[in-house]
């Protein structure tokens, strides 16, 4: 190790710890942060800590502290920024110690406020923290629940349950400097993969007292990316048996009585990554998953009930599922008509008077009607009753009888279908309805034959902008989802009633350019049946080799390939023609399609634009998708 260090004169009162690793392209902006300080620079000891820089970062470095006496640079091979934290805190002169990382940056304030305020604070505070913003493309995200406790500046007992929620796990703090008595990072799993440092950086320094300082007047800017080592390491099997082994150590620390904040940083890490898709083994299956989930619910027997139903970042069917790995003394799941309820013996823990049904598309063609949705409730996880869905139809003429038909489920569990302890689960429907008179559809849930209410709403491709009201005229049927009585309404329109109700409908749109593009695709619906063909951007030629068959056809289709930039241009068949890939054109004849054909049925790889431009549209769009195949029928 190198380092070039100035005499020191006087202690100064801040040092920041600067870890360098390949960020030539940060460091000005990092620099012109550190400059910008309103702290005295007699007060200020910067350390940038090269951790063995490929790029021009090393030279960056020296030659921004070649005029500043206030910046050392400190050089080493390679180690990681836990090492390289280290070093700069093995070196550090200050009596408080921060933490920035290159690619981050401080409000001007924020040395100087931290640094007045840890002064005012009692010896035992070893630890300060001031509020992170998260900033994403430029924007500022929604800040962490933790500042719904901490409002205020000053000193926290992270001993009392209402400070629970705070779970301290970034590098926004400074650190009282102990000098040979400093906690160091060292946290060290057996697989080698070193995430949750910061966390565990933390935790050891507040595990003395107990006590949080808070300074309200200074704001550590985040800097997101997708880019960085964090998200590149956020997978199960990389992630799961380090985020274990931290928490068995934060938990084992104590005895009985594990203090309510090391409890929430379980539940805060739990809520998070239960979100993010990565909290659990799912890279195993079985009776492997089981063991290995069963060591999180080993932690979790050591967790309060009323933690976890008042954490505000855990989803209502996490919170269940985190309920549920507590073994000790099992849920009970009741239902009664119009609720649904889970106890923890008297206790009620979850309560709820309907379940979800979300319907993910609807379409009319050839005189059906298709409807496609999801069926969910937080309380399917753990009932092992019986679910029944009926469709119901009833015709608007008074002398004619409705009808109800039991609906095909296919039921959709999280993480590993064959869990014990289930993290959510949902089931899946679809119906078909031949449209022969004006009617109402409604759904009816029974779970062992009690009724229980369904609210209704839509996502993906059965939503439609909100002028539209989530209604389609089709021929000679008018549709609609009419969330608010759970229903979808059809109407048969003949004569001047349909034209009136197509002026009334077309004429919510507020934008003429998209009023002429509707009639343009009312236009190519009146015509000619149209199928469209095309490939994914990283997709093989199926749906190539399939039009350049289908297109030699003379079946009254008019078979159109949408080619993407860089792609093999087919070769047409006589009834077929080709439109580039997300041409306004294309846009038309997708909305208009009977028949999509695509290598995949994900709404990605095959729409020419995103799902909320498609709104406008929505009503008009009623092809069916069908997923490629090779070789053509």
């Amino acid at each position: 190790m190198t380092a070039c260090e100035p005499h020191v004169v006087h202690q100064p009162r801040t040092s920041v710890i600067v870890p360098v690793y390949n960020k030539a392209p940060h460091l000005k902006a990092c620099f012109d942060c550190l400059e910008c300080q309103t702290i005295s620079k007699s007060d200020l000891e910067v350390l940038l800590i090269d951790d063995g820089s490929t790029d021009d970062s090393l030279a960056l470095c020296e030659a921004f502290a070649a005029e500043r006496p206030w910046v050392r640079v400190i050089a080493q091979p390679n180690a990681g920024v836990s090492e390289a934290r280290n070093a700069g805190i093995r070196a550090a002169n200050g009596r408080y110690l921060f933490f920035l990382d290159p690619d981050d940056s401080l409000s001007p304030e924020t040395l100087e406020n931290v640094s007045m305020f840890f002064e005012s604070c009692p010896d035992e505070i070893d630890l300060v923290t001031y509020p992170i913003v998260s900033i994403r493309d430029g924007k500022r995200q929604r800040l962490h629940h933790r500042y719904d406790v901490l409002r205020e500046t000053g000193v926290y007992d992270l001993t009392l349950p209402e400070n629970a929620t705070v779970a301290q796990a970034t590098m926004n703090v400074a650190v009282r400097n102990c000098f040979d008595g400093n906690v160091l990072f060292d946290f060290a799993p057996a697989n080698g993969v070193i995430v949750h440092e910061d966390e565990k950086y933390c935790t050891d320094v507040l595990q003395g007292s107990m006590q949080l300082g808070f300074c309200a007047e200074a704001e550590y800017r985040w800097m997101r990316s997708d880019e960085g080592a964090s998200t590149a390491l956020r997978q199960p099997e990389r992630l799961y048996d380090n985020n274990i082994a931290l928490f068995e150590d934060f938990f084992g620390r104590y005895g009985n009585e594990v203090p309510p904040y090391i409890q929430g940083l379980l539940v805060n890490d739990l809520s998070w990554k239960l979100k993010a898709g990565i909290a659990l083994p799912t890279h195993l299956e079985g009776s492997a998953y089981d063991r290995a989930l069963g060591r999180l619910g080993s932690l979790m027997e050591r967790v309060d009930d009323d933690l976890i139903l008042r954490h505000p970042n855990l989803r209502e069917e996490h919170r269940l599922f985190a309920l549920n790995l507590k073994c000790r003394e099992p849920l009970r799941w009741r239902v009664a008509p119009g609720a649904l309820a889970v106890l923890r013996g008297d206790a009620l823990v979850f309560a709820a008077g309907c379940a979800s049904a979300t319907l993910t598309r609807i379409a009319v063609r050839d005189g059906e009607l298709h409807v496609f949705g999801t069926l969910s409730s937080p309380f399917f996880a753990g009932w092992e009753g019986g679910v029944e869905l009926l469709l119901r139809r009833r015709p608007r003429k008074a002398d004619r009888g409705g009808s109800a038909d039991a609906l095909a489920l296919t039921e959709i569990v999280e993480a590993c279908p064959t869990a014990t302890v289930k993290l959510g689960r949902s089931f899946r429907f679809d119906f078909t309805c031949n449209l022969d008179e004006s009617e109402d559809i409604w759904l009816d849930l029974r779970l062992d034959g009690v009724t229980i209410p369904l609210a209704w709403s839509v996502r993906g491709l059965a939503r439609s902008a909100h002028v539209l009201r989530h209604e389609r005229i089709v021929g000679s049927w008018r549709v609609r989802a009419d969330l608010d009585r759970s229903k979808i309404a059809v109407d048969r329109l003949e004569g001047k009633a349909l034209q009136a109700a197509l002026k009334q409908h077309d004429g919510r749109v507020p934008r003429w350019k998209t009023r002429l593009d509707r009639r343009l695709i009312r236009h190519l619906l009146a015509g000619s049946e149209i199928w469209l063909y095309s490939d994914g951007p990283d997709a093989e030629d199926e749906a190539r080799t399939m039009f350049e068959c289908d297109s030699l056809r003379d079946d009254g289709i008019v078979r159109y390939y949408a080619a993407r930039s860089g792609q093999a241009a087919p070769r047409p068949g006589k009834h077929g023609r080709i439109v580039r890939f997300g041409s306004r054109r294309h846009k038309m004849l997708f909305c208009a399609a009977q028949r999509i054909i695509a290598p995949a049925a994900d709404f990605a790889t095959y729409s020419p634009m995103p799902e909320k431009s498609l709104l406008d549209f929505a009503d008009l769009f009623n092809g069916e998708v069908e997923t490629a195949s090779a070789d053509p029928l």
